[in-house]
């Protein structure tokens, strides 16, 4: 492969990176805003203890799975692995 194909294969991998990453943010940031309107139910209602300890395991939840989105999304840039 020459310099210049090389060069064509790491730009085309780099748009690869730069799309997963994009998907990536794009499901945490519905995933973010999930836990805002959790956040504001309880805030505006008026809910029983219970209730509100299943909203912040909802919350909870939601969280874990940003957290592992942005670290999946930032191992596979790290590998420069994607299809």
């Amino acid at each position: 492969m020459n310099e210049r194909e090389e060069l064509i294969e790491e730009l085309l991998q780099e748009f690869k990176l730069v799309k997963y990453r994009q998907k990536m943010l794009d499901i945490m940031e519905k995933k973010l805003f999930q836990m805002r309107c959790l956040a504001k139910q309880v805030k505006q209602e008026n809910l029983t203890e219970k209730e509100i300890q299943v909203l912040n395991a909802r919350v909870n939840n939601l969280a874990q799975q940003v957290r592992a989105l942005d670290g999946e999304s930032r191992r596979k840039e790290d590998k420069r692995i994607l299809e």
